[in-house]
């Protein structure tokens, strides 16, 4: 049973009422990330049902695939339980179990939780008995952190460097992450005296740890500019938002 003061229900109820009313319905987590700390077995998770109407919701996770039946997902952690009925406005606990002996232990490992709500096939209330009924999937990001990690997370952002080089005719951004941890971006965007910002845009906009990855810019006359720069937005362990910006190397 999951425990809570009197001031988090509050929070947590004026976020439900306040997203029954907006635009933007279906089931709703009460963070955007989980992070397991190394020793831990299991975290709880609370969700609640925007919608006007009851689902059922069947939870799992896997290693980001997007493309597995649930029976089919391989990840060292469980969602529980996996599938439930939730009225419309009400809260359930999702319990997360994980295994991380095969995980490795010089950066962090991350997998994905997925919130697969089904409507009801018949409308139950006149509010809704025009509306089509749509099945959606929420994704969430659940990271294993090792202990004794060289460096503090609050470090990555200093340790990231980017560089421009062209592939297929195109220039890409690369940014480079030597930091044991994930470098998860709202917004990449290359920038210059004279030259308007150049998104880059992934599907997924996260850098793995100790490693590198490719953006694809929309578009870029970069025609020799040397005072060119990477302005980012990065997000932290608690889903805040930080603004930062660094030189890029041109290859």
């Amino acid at each position: 049973m999951i425990i809570r003061t009197l001031t988090q229900w509050m929070v947590w109820a004026s976020l439900i009422a306040s997203a029954l009313q907006s635009a933007h319905a279906g089931i709703m987590p009460e963070r955007t990330r989980l992070i397991f700390h190394e020793g831990q077995s299991q975290r709880s998770l609370m969700l609640a049902n925007t919608n006007a109407y009851p689902v059922v919701v069947q939870a799992w996770i896997d290693n980001g695939e997007g493309n597995q039946a649930p029976e089919n997902a391989v990840s060292t952690m469980v969602a529980l339980p996996s599938v439930f009925r939730l009225q419309s406005g009400a809260i359930q606990g999702l319990r997360i179990v994980q295994d991380a002996r095969s995980l490795p232990k010089d950066r962090e490992s991350v997998s994905w939780l997925n919130l697969y709500e089904i409507p009801p096939t018949k409308a139950v209330a006149p509010l809704i008995a025009t509306q089509v009924a749509v099945a959606m999937n929420t994704q969430m990001k659940v990271f294993y952190r090792p202990a004794n990690l060289p460096m503090p997370p609050e470090k990555m952002a200093a340790a990231l460097s980017f560089s421009l080089k062209q592939q297929a005719g195109a220039w890409v951004l690369v940014c480079h992450n030597p930091t044991p941890y994930h470098a998860s971006f709202s917004s990449l965007r290359v920038t210059a005296k004279g030259l308007d910002a150049v998104n880059a845009k992934t599907l997924d906009m996260m850098t793995p740890p100790l490693s590198e990855k490719t953006y694809p810019l929309e578009s870029l006359n970069f025609n020799g500019q040397s005072s060119l720069a990477v302005s980012y937005t990065l997000i932290d362990d608690e889903g805040h938002y930080h603004d930062g910006s660094t030189d890029v190397q041109v290859l």
